[in-house]
């Protein structure tokens, strides 16, 4: 075998060690998750993922929540989870090349809250491959109302 052939089928079998399945939820589902009612005594957490052009297009990631995964994200998707108020440690843990990263965030949620996190890559697609909070509360509903919900997938 040749030098380079050997090269590119070792950087193809990296690429794809420990990629993230990619399960789209329920279409019923999804289209009670953007509507966006608040859970009584629950806060609701939204992750949603941003399109990509280009940096990171590739990249899938399972979404952690207080170490539960609990779906993937993919440009244009987003996931969701019913929690306790409170501290929160979300992290996502990426596919291929990308799995030497492991970006985390703590949030802070309330009772009857809407709390949205954002994933994506800074410099405007030419940054860090990272997860961040929302402007505010109409930058996640809108990134979610575009995008497609995903669950984990079994």
């Amino acid at each position: 075998m040749t030098p380079i052939r050997t090269l590119a089928l070792a950087l193809a079998a990296t690429t794809m060690v420990g990629c993230a399945s990619f399960k789209p939820g329920d279409k019923t589902a999804e289209a009670e998750l953007k509507k966006f009612a608040t859970v009584p005594g629950k806060s609701s957490l939204y992750v949603c993922r941003e399109k990509a052009a280009f940096v990171a297009a590739g990249v899938s990631s399972n979404v952690l929540v207080n170490k539960q995964d609990v779906g993937t994200v993919k440009p244009n998707t987003f996931v969701h989870a019913i929690v306790e108020p409170g501290k929160h440690e979300v992290q996502l843990k990426n596919d291929g090349m990308m799995s030497v990263a492991t970006p985390t965030i703590s949030i802070e949620t309330k009772p009857n809250e809407l709390a949205f996190l954002w994933v994506g890559v800074t410099g405007g697609g030419w940054g860090v491959y990272t997860i961040d909070h929302f402007r505010n509360a109409t930058e996640g509903m809108g990134c979610v109302a575009d995008a497609t919900y995903s669950v984990k997938a079994m």
